[in-house]
């Protein structure tokens, strides 16, 4: 049984939550950087609001109303056609609503996983294509709305907006790396190792795992469930109380429980009905080589969450 939604549920929430906002703001005035730039005006004089966008002051209707009628010595680039408003808002919303889906996976799901000391190694398979999702539309629609900021933005790569550009283009590459890195390192060497134990395992040899080993066998889908106690390791496969590798009280499988067995309400005797499959190296806090590589990406793709958080919000200011 699921412990929560699935991925795709979460993910359409958010986007839907994304639509919604996005539909029920103001009309926005059409208003670009450059209008200020050629005006020397700040944005609060034609818009109501001091940040750009939404309504527009008396002085704006009046600066909209000289554009659509506009002819030289007035800067061509500073007419947007509608068809390339409609185009750009187009490519905008998709690169929101995929990004945020990029973004929450990190912030979401591996970040508390690792503050928590989790290991988690080889993420499921919808995370991941919920991941490369997200990146192949930034990917595809970040250089088209970059051209469309170039283009629209005549010196873009030295005022404050561009520079702040060029810092998310770079942490964007920084994410994809870190993408790149776990899906086409750390997955397909957690499942050599997991089929590689299972095999021991299955012909009755003692294993020996770290934490990190021990993580590979969750119970999900069509694999073992193992956990450990006072440095064992027991085999819950196919119990009643262990279906899907969660037990009653919100226990998963691939954790080292030993905290757990002892708040339990039953006696130690319990473990003694079910199988060892061998002990854990080190306690606790042994991790692997790869592990330790795994959160050192997660970290570095956080971080690069943050930074492209943060332009987002120094480009309002």
């Amino acid at each position: 049984m699921r412990s929560g939604p699935p991925a795709s549920v979460l993910f359409l929430s958010v986007a839907c939550a994304l639509v919604a906002l996005i539909l029920v703001r103001p009309d926005v005035g059409g208003a670009m950087p450059p209008f200020a730039k050629a005006t020397g005006q700040a944005c609060s004089h034609c818009h109501i609001s001091p940040f750009g966008g939404g309504p527009l002051t008396p002085s704006g209707e009046a600066f909209r109303e000289a554009l659509q009628s506009a002819t030289p010595p007035v800067d061509p680039l500073l007419l947007v056609t509608p068809g390339q408003r409609i185009l750009h808002a187009a490519a905008y919303l998709i690169h929101i609503l995929f990004g945020v889906g990029w973004v929450g996976i990190f912030l979401y799901l591996f970040l508390p996983a690792a503050l928590r000391h989790r290991d988690f190694p080889s993420p499921p398979r919808g995370y991941l294509r919920q991941m490369w999702y997200g990146a192949a539309v930034v990917i595809v629609a970040g250089p088209f709305l970059a051209y469309m900021k170039v283009l629209f933005i005549p010196g873009l790569l030295t005022s404050r907006f561009g520079l702040l550009l060029v810092l998310k283009i770079l942490a964007v590459l920084c994410l994809l790396a870190t993408t790149v890195f776990i899906t086409w390192y750390i997955v397909p060497y957690a499942g050599r190792r997991y089929r590689q134990l299972s095999k021991e395992i299955d012909g009755g040899r003692p294993v020996e795992l770290t934490t990190g080993d021990l993580s590979l066998f969750t119970g999900r889908g069509k694999r073992k469930a193992l956990a450990a106690a006072d440095g064992v390791i027991y085999d819950l496969t196919g119990r009643n109380l262990w279906r899907h590798g969660i037990h009653p009280g919100g226990h998963h499988a691939g954790q080292d429980l030993s905290d757990s067995f002892r708040d339990a309400p039953h006696g130690p005797d319990v473990l003694e009905r079910v199988p060892r499959a061998g002990r854990l190296l080190g306690g606790r806090g042994e991790k692997s080589n790869v592990t330790r590589w795994y959160y050192r990406a997660i970290y570095l793709g956080t971080a690069a969450c943050l930074v492209i958080l943060a332009v987002v919000a120094l480009w309002r200011l």
